[in-house]
């Protein structure tokens, strides 16, 4: 095979695996109410099924390393896209709020095992283009998450909730064939160099700064996939079709951002601290507006917040930024993404738990406040432009 149909191959791959990365995480909420005239969806159910992303995220961090240094990166992404077609399905086809939560379990750890794997796979094809290819699969998963939460509804009406979730099978087994054809390029990852494995990797305060970054964009995102439509229904009295498409427009706010940030955090390492203040404070700024606004202008407190996760493409980026070599980019992108999900899947979790107690939203409201505030002492650490494997060989 010649390198420039591999390089193509693979840019189709890494095209058609983010175009898989959100779907079955933005398509479940706004058919809640939908699913619930046919299967018993309790408020502790639903926090379940929101937690489910988070969790299979943080879940797939201890699954994504081994396979990967066994058999390559390659098979395990075959093995990945199996899992979600598998997933959808289920989803699909669910009996009960338990074949539910195991289906969308199933596509949620096949999509974060791809999570950890995407830096890699833009780090062995296209080395040189770190910050234009990072640029274009951030830009489709945010196109993903922003099509499976504004389709999901419309979906729904043409052909039931069970169509709605399952037609993402169908993307899902089309990345099965450019992973196919570049099957014989999946030789086993190598494991880090003997002088940084004998230091743990949270040892490393830049992978912590990483960790952080990624940690307030997945609470945004995963806090308002699994509550934010059914706490504007409640808190600020909107329509069922309101929510729905007041979620996409805080899943497409991050497209801008997939376009442009990771090409400015390449070429400018001093925009790296910036981009994470600014994110910082659209987020406290759209949680405050959401928390005490009487409904009018919303769409502009709901944008604020999802403006929030505008370091998000930072964080993918820094994965390769801050790593001279791909082993380090394989073990930071677990660290970080493993850590950041766990607290996540946490945080959602109390989400419920405290609207169940409270009858309110305001806990998610400050909860989002208190995290986008704290996320801006990470800015201190990055702005010290360390690398990971520096930091652990000294």
């Amino acid at each position: 095979m010649t390198e420039r149909r591999t390089k193509w191959l693979a840019i189709v791959a890494i095209a058609l695996l983010a175009l898989n990365m959100r779907t079955a995480v933005s398509s479940f909420s706004p058919l809640v109410t939908f699913i619930q005239d046919e299967i018993s969806l309790p408020i502790v159910t639903i926090g379940l099924l929101g937690i489910a992303a988070p969790l299979a995220f943080a879940i797939a961090t201890t699954m994504a390393n081994a396979p990967t240094r066994k058999i390559g990166v390659e098979k395990t992404l075959i093995a990945t896209s199996l899992l979600i077609i598998g997933g959808h399905a289920l989803r699909a086809l669910s009996w009960d709020s338990t074949a539910l939560f195991v289906g969308s379990m199933m596509c949620l750890l096949g999509m974060g095992i791809g999570n950890i794997l995407m830096p890699v796979m833009v780090r062995k094809y296209f080395p040189n283009r770190v910050g234009l290819i990072s640029s274009f699969y951030i830009s489709l998963t945010a196109l993903s998450a922003s099509a499976g939460s504004f389709l999901a509804v419309p979906f729904a009406e043409l052909g039931g909730w069970r169509f709605s979730l399952g037609q993402w099978g169908l993307m899902a087994a089309l990345t099965l064939l450019p992973l196919i054809a570049l099957r014989k390029n999946s030789t086993p990852e190598k494991p880090l160099p003997g002088v940084i494995k004998q230091k743990a990797i949270w040892r490393s305060p830049t992978a912590w700064a990483i960790f952080g970054t990624q940690g307030m964009t997945s609470v945004f995102g995963y806090v308002s996939f699994a509550w934010l439509p059914l706490l504007l229904l409640e808190h600020n009295s909107v329509s069922v079709a309101e929510a729905g498409a007041l979620l996409s427009l805080f899943a497409i706010l991050g497209l801008p951002a997939a376009l442009i940030v990771p090409g400015l955090a390449v070429k400018y390492t001093q925009l790296h601290a910036p981009i994470i203040w600014f994110s910082s404070a659209m987020g406290m700024t759209g949680a405050l507006g959401i928390l005490w606004t009487d409904g009018s202008h919303l769409w502009v407190w709901v944008g604020a917040l999802g403006l929030g996760p505008t370091m998000f493409p930072l964080a993918l980026t820094l994965y390769n930024l801050r790593s001279r070599e791909r082993s380090t980019v394989l073990a930071v992108s677990s660290f970080g993404q493993g850590m950041s999900y766990t607290m996540t899947t946490i945080i959602v979790f109390l989400v419920g738990v405290f609207r169940e107690i409270t009858g309110g939203w305001e806990f998610a409201l400050w909860m989002f406040f208190g995290v986008a505030l704290f996320s801006a002492l990470m800015g201190i650490q990055i702005a010290k432009n360390h690398f990971v494997d520096d930091e652990l060989v000294h």
